[in-house]
């Protein structure tokens, strides 16, 4: 097969003449293309030498995409997990289980916006009890736990309210993306995306679980031992009484308190755990979306390709680099929430660590909250960081590009990479990448040594504990 392009009537560049070998199935053609050396550079041309050399192109036809929009798709792989949320009192939009994200829809008359301020009002007040038993009790590094838990779901709350009012519009240019670009990409993996969203929050979940499960054991436990000291018989109402002193500290006991209290902790337990994991699954979507691209160019890695072959890649890479901006517009505040409070819980649980534990089951809860908040911690920085390290991979394929078809759209493709920082900061004060692991690692040191600086830490003899101090009684 034979074709020409007619040449322009104020054009001196010669007329290019393809030739294309035939395919059968999905064969790698050949195509021959007679071009001049002034194309490939800039359209600089010497008039008087004649510089027509041809040179072959290897161009894969691409296959038909598989991606499918009720398992690939942002939207539809999200479902679950928004439903989810708003069991925690998150993100309090309606039509998440619609057939596409045009029926999403943000209404401050929505019983779910009704859902989400009680639970807020819920963690305020205990917020607020926090602050005025720390102003009678007096400051100390553990006493601010509280405050700090408390204060950080108020501000999660707030903060995936305002991401909810955006929501809408975000899933809609998600899914605009994700319908360009299905056509031609093909998924890495045989995996759905909604089947990895499904395990991640079953695995974050279930351990958020345990974790709240042990505390509960911990916290029955010391109201057995404070019950015994007192000579109360009563053991729920001991209980309360010193895992929330905060509020039966100052208010007299009664169960429809307990109940309301226990209802706000659980959803704030749940709550800031489902922050890590939003965090996680936003990453990791971006995160493929980057792959798909880099994986098609790394099956033309070292061929010729067309200027207009890269002019496309190029543009989906743009897409996809906005998307990335858009998208940290929005879940930029959550990051910072997520990182501050688990930099301090983090530091917190290290100072604890020094002091010693009164039986088996406290040890088990405190060693295993404690290597779950690092693993959550760690898993944000990975994810999130590896939207940056996908957007750097199209590097090497752009320097090995032969020279016969190194273009202008090459250079462009090339320039954007290298100049264009593409990341999930943390409102622009820090850009997550694998660097930045370290630099947390050594922020934590260095506070946790103020914080021993700071506190008396003894190491004494468990059976010399005070359990006066573990009842809450002052």
């Amino acid at each position: 097969m034979k074709s020409s392009r007619g040449q322009n009537k104020h054009s001196v560049m010669p007329t290019h003449t393809w030739k294309v070998a035939a395919a059968e199935d999905f064969q790698i053609p050949s195509v021959q293309i007679e071009v001049s050396k002034a194309d490939i550079f800039f359209g600089r041309k010497d008039l008087y030498k004649n510089t027509n050399v041809p040179f072959n192109i290897t161009m894969p036809i691409v296959q038909p995409g598989n991606f499918n929009k009720t398992t690939d798709s942002l939207y539809s792989a999200l479902k679950p997990i928004m439903v989810l949320a708003q069991c925690f009192a998150l993100v309090p939009v309606s039509g998440v289980y619609s057939k596409d994200a045009s029926c999403l829809k943000f209404s401050w008359r929505s019983p779910r916006i009704l859902y989400q301020f009680i639970s807020l009002i819920g963690a305020g007040i205990l917020y607020i009890c926090s602050m005025l038993r720390l102003s009678v009790t007096g400051i100390t590094s553990t006493k601010t736990t509280n405050i700090v838990f408390f204060g950080s779901t108020c501000i999660a709350s707030l903060l995936f309210l305002r991401l909810a009012k955006h929501w809408p519009c975000l899933s809609m240019a998600w899914e605009e993306v994700e319908r360009e670009l299905s056509s031609r990409y093909r998924r890495t993996s045989k995996i759905s995306l909604a089947f990895k969203f499904r395990l991640m929050t079953v695995t974050v979940m279930t351990l958020a679980l345990f974790e709240h499960v042990l505390s509960v054991l911990a916290g029955y436990k010391n109201a057995l031992e404070c019950a015994k000291l007192r000579g109360d018989t009563n053991i729920v109402s001991t209980y309360f009484q010193s895992q929330f002193p905060q509020v039966f500290g100052a208010t007299s006991y009664a169960h429809w308190k307990s109940i309301l209290v226990q209802i706000v902790n659980s959803l704030s337990t749940f709550s800031w755990n489902f922050m890590d994991l939003f965090l996680v699954l936003m990453s990791f979507a971006l995160a493929d979306q980057f792959r798909q691209l880099n994986k098609r160019l790394y099956e033309v890695r070292g061929k010729a390709m067309p200027a207009k072959w890269w002019s496309e890649a190029r543009s989906d890479y743009n897409k996809l680099a906005s998307l990335t901006r858009r998208v940290d517009g929005h879940i930029s505040y959550i990051v910072l929430l997520s990182f501050a409070s688990n930099l301090y819980f983090i530091c917190i649980q290290l100072l604890n660590s020094f002091s010693p534990t009164r039986d088996t089951i406290q040890t088990a809860y405190f060693w295993f909250s404690f290597g779950f908040l690092i693993v959550r911690t760690a898993a944000v920085s990975l994810y999130a960081a590896s939207v940056h390290d996908e957007s750097l991979l199209p590097a090497p394929i752009l320097y090995s590009v032969p020279d016969s078809s190194y273009s202008i759209e090459v250079v462009r493709f090339l320039t954007q990479v290298t100049t264009d920082s593409i990341s999930i900061t943390g409102m622009k004060f820090f850009s997550i990448t694998r660097s930045l692991v370290l630099t947390i690692a050594g922020t934590i040191v260095t506070y946790e040594l103020v914080l021993v600086q700071f506190n008396t830490v003894q190491q004494t003899d468990p059976a010399s504990i005070n359990f006066t101090d573990a009842c809450g009684v002052k």
